[in-house]
């Protein structure tokens, strides 16, 4: 009993290169099998009665594609499509707002308009920045979402609350409801 007690004592667990046991990397992945067992049984007929089933839209869907420009580290939405008025009008100003807005809690500087020119395009009369006279011809094809508002003000969480619709990893995409 000694002699087991003392090899006990010196056993050293041979760990994967993710840094588990080969006991442990098993445990975890176990659970993925159980996943199939679960996506064979939502794929039968029950799922049909499920609120979450496939159903025919109110109204047949007139757009063939859809592409989604996601300009992540591009131009501001101010220089953009997203002109801010009162930015021109309070242009060069001291920013006095309660918000602490700047990274680290540093003090903010001044305002500043946006250096290109928004001119109304299409139809629809969209304002398009000087940035993209191409792009600015296809205004009535155009689809700009100005409504957007994020829970927290760090650029990761919130690019990632934007696509996903939560500021945690893990949630399906835009894209993914898309498909």
């Amino acid at each position: 009993m000694a002699f087991i007690a003392s090899l006990m004592s010196r056993f050293i667990p041979n760990r994967t290169p993710c840094g588990q046991t080969r006991r442990e990397f098993l445990w975890q992945v176990g659970g993925g099998f159980t996943g199939l067992a679960l996506a064979d049984l939502m794929a039968t007929d029950a799922l049909a009665a499920s609120p979450l089933a496939e159903r025919r839209p109110h109204f047949a869907a007139k757009a063939k594609h859809c592409v989604f420009l996601f300009m992540n580290g591009g131009p501001s939405q101010v220089d953009t499509f997203d002109p801010k008025p009162m930015l021109t009008k309070f242009h060069g100003k001291p920013y006095t707002g309660d918000a602490k807005v700047g990274s680290n809690g540093r003090a903010v500087g001044h305002l500043m308009q946006s250096p290109f020119e928004f001119t109304r395009h299409g139809q629809s009369g969209l304002l398009i920045s000087s940035l993209f006279p191409h792009t600015a011809k296809h205004a009535d094809d155009l689809c700009v979402i100005r409504s957007m508002h994020a829970d927290t003000a760090a650029h990761a969480s919130g690019c990632l609350q934007m696509n996903t619709g939560s500021i945690f990893i893990g949630k399906p995409s835009l894209g993914s409801w898309l498909s």
